[in-house]
């Protein structure tokens, strides 16, 4: 059971960390970039590179280019909603992860049981010739088990603590650019617009 749950644990950890930096950007550099677009009105352009690139920034920066003649609320609740469905697609398995690690010793405990169960089986059926390595030989057999199982806690804590770190990290990312984007939208709207009183 110990080596199913470790091969989860490793399985699911992998294809986390995996589809947690597909979905990573430099931020800065591709903001930049976006806004470098805007300023020269290639609206078509900067929505064709965030169609591009399959990260989250670039999901909500779209967004705010496509609804950016919209009403103010309607432009929240569409980002919102991008939001409330990429966060779940990011935590996923997390909690699967989570509960691995907090099992694990459990499980490992449980095989102690059943050793000791064994154990003490074969000392009812030969009490008389029950000899010193054989029962060291299951001691050790219950060590080996529950030093598995504290490692797969360890290793499984870690796992979703950097994991989560990182889906926090994304999501920092996708709120600093919102904001970043909303600015320099609001900037650029601001400069067109006096360069026509000015004309």
């Amino acid at each position: 059971m110990l080596f199913v749950l470790s091969i989860m644990l490793l399985s699911y950890s992998i294809e986390r960390l995996l589809f947690l930096r597909s979905k990573k950007v430099k931020s800065r550099q591709f903001l930049d970039g976006i806004i470098a677009l805007l300023k020269k009105k290639r609206y078509n352009e900067a929505l064709t590179v965030c169609e591009e690139s399959p990260s989250m920034v670039a999901l909500i920066v779209k967004t705010v280019l496509v609804f950016r003649n919209k009403d103010p609320n309607e432009l929240l609740n569409a980002t919102n909603n991008v939001v409330l469905q990429e966060i779940p697609l990011l935590e996923r398995r997390l909690p699967a992860v989570k509960l691995i690690a907090k099992i694990a010793p459990i499980v490992s405990f449980v095989g102690v049981l059943q050793i000791l169960a064994k154990m003490l089986g074969t000392m009812a059926h030969t009490s008389t010739y029950f000899s010193s390595n054989t029962v060291i030989s299951f001691m050790q057999q219950s060590m080996i088990l529950i030093s598995f199982g504290l490692l797969l806690n360890i290793l499984g804590t870690l796992a979703y603590a950097f994991l989560y770190g990182q889906v926090k990290h994304l999501i920092y990312d996708v709120e600093w650019s919102y904001n970043e984007i909303l600015y320099h939208m609001t900037i650029t709207e601001e400069e067109g617009s006096n360069v026509n009183k000015e004309v």
